[in-house]
């Protein structure tokens, strides 16, 4: 959360933290903590700057939450899941049928998940909408809809680089 307030993450990140922050009422309580602390540390006109970046944010946010999500256009992955292209580059729309599930694999670089409709269960956890799952590198899950309905979740990915030096 401190990332997100300092301006830290990549838009699909931001995005993933502003849309779990308008579902979840404890997202909301740590953000509006936070926030206080930005605004109390920023100068005048980098605030003005920040508001009017954050109610373009927030607009984006509630589009993505308010999205009929039976009319988007889905593709299918190699797994079966469906996916569909996201508002921000490194951020997409899964959806997974009832009974569902992907298959179990791990992360090289940190994933957010936001459930958006439905339950969704990784075999650590299950989360509900409004709920963020944070499937760290070195951590193997298997996303899975749980219950008897579609699970449909915004996807944040932290950008890889193309080369990688070692």
């Amino acid at each position: 959360m401190l990332d997100h307030v300092a301006g830290n993450l990549s838009p699909a990140m931001h995005l993933a933290a502003d849309i779990h922050r308008l579902m979840s009422s404890h997202g909301e309580d740590a953000s509006t903590l936070w926030e206080a602390v930005r605004m109390a540390l920023m100068e005048k006109d980098s605030l003005e700057t920040y508001l009017s970046s954050q109610n373009r944010q927030i607009a984006l946010a509630l589009d993505v939450i308010h999205s009929d999500f039976d009319r988007i256009r889905w593709r299918r992955g190699l797994s079966g899941v469906l996916y569909a292209k996201g508002a921000v580059k490194h951020g997409q729309l899964m959806r997974l049928r009832p009974n569902q599930s992907a298959y179990s694999h791990g992360h090289s670089k940190l994933e957010a998940t936001v459930v958006l409709e439905g339950a969704l269960d990784d075999g650590i956890g299950r989360y509900y909408p409004g709920d963020i799952l944070l499937a760290e590198p070195g951590i193997k899950h298997k996303p899975a809809s749980y219950g008897n309905n579609a699970c449909t979740c915004f996807v944040a990915r932290t950008p890889k680089p193309f080369w990688r030096f070692t």
